[in-house]
């Protein structure tokens, strides 16, 4: 059994309980972290930040909202289970009434691995899971909602994602090279001496990384240095200018444009952004 921390949160922004397991081997190799969260928030829409990960959830409460992009388009609730996967940017959602949460944040080649499913085709989107695994994951959902602790709930998802891993798709060497290379280097990555490196070509490297995390290696080493800005941003009373210096931006304005793209926010107001997690910031 893996490593378990649980914590209570009580504000202005609502009251909830955050309970966060780490599996142990083999799944630590393509699951970072489960997570099962339940109380009520006391604002109505937040804002994913993208972290370069893609994220399997299940519903055991009221169904949140995803709210678009697109200005008139509706909507959308989820009620069940669904797996979002990478995003190049923030995607917004909302929780209304009693919240309760289960999900898995994959590490990069984890969903690819696990769930056998073409990352590059679920780039941007969120996708209700059954109707791609049908009454398999119905299923257990209804075995999720039957259970009473957030113990039982990663107990009962660990085991579906250790027997899906022993028939799940192999990850390319190649890519997988890529990918631990950009997260060493904090999103400052050089394909070609990968390529060089790993004998497989440049053009063959991002087409299977793409297939396999959902993204280019240019796209997300994007992400995984916005990322290391922002946490240094967070421990540390640098200047952007520094700090863009540091995480290898051409410039200031590069860095700013990049928050713009993957936050909606200028750094100093995403700083301020009231936070109920890590990755997502309150806007409503």
């Amino acid at each position: 059994m893996g490593r378990m921390t649980v914590t209570h949160h009580d504000s202005p922004l609502g009251r909830w309980t955050r309970v966060l397991y780490f599996p142990d081997a083999p799944l630590a190799a393509h699951v970072d972290v489960f997570w099962h969260v339940s109380g009520h928030a006391n604002f109505s829409r937040d804002r994913r930040l993208p972290t370069g990960r893609a994220h399997l959830l299940f519903n055991l409460g009221t169904p949140p909202t995803l709210f678009p992009r697109d200005v008139g388009a509706a909507a959308r609730s989820f009620p069940t289970c669904w797996i979002a996967g990478q995003c190049e940017s923030y995607i917004e959602t909302g929780s209304h009434g009693a919240t309760a949460l289960l999900g898995a944040q994959f590490r990069p080649h984890g969903a690819w691995r696990l769930l056998r499913l073409a990352q590059d085709e679920l780039r941007d989107q969120v996708v209700e899971l059954e109707s791609i695994l049908g009454d398999r994951i119905r299923a257990l959902h209804q075995r999720l909602l039957d259970v009473q602790t957030p113990q039982a709930c990663f107990a009962l998802l660990e085991h579906w994602l250790l027997t899906r891993m022993e028939r799940g798709s192999d990850i390319h060497v190649g890519a997988r090279a890529v990918g631990e290379a950009i997260a060493a280097g904090n999103g400052q990555v050089d394909l070609r001496d990968l390529s060089r490196r790993t004998g497989f070509s440049r053009e063959h490297l991002i087409r299977r990384f793409r297939e396999q995390v959902g993204l280019t290696p240019k796209a997300y080493a994007n992400i995984i240095r916005f990322n290391h800005a922002l946490a240094i941003a967070h421990r540390h009373d640098a200047s952007w200018a520094q700090i863009a210096h540091d995480c290898g931006y051409y410039d200031q304005a590069h860095l700013i444009r990049d928050f713009q793209r993957y936050a909606g926010r200028a750094p100093n107001s995403l700083l301020q952004d009231r936070r109920p997690d890590p990755a997502s910031v309150v806007v409503d």
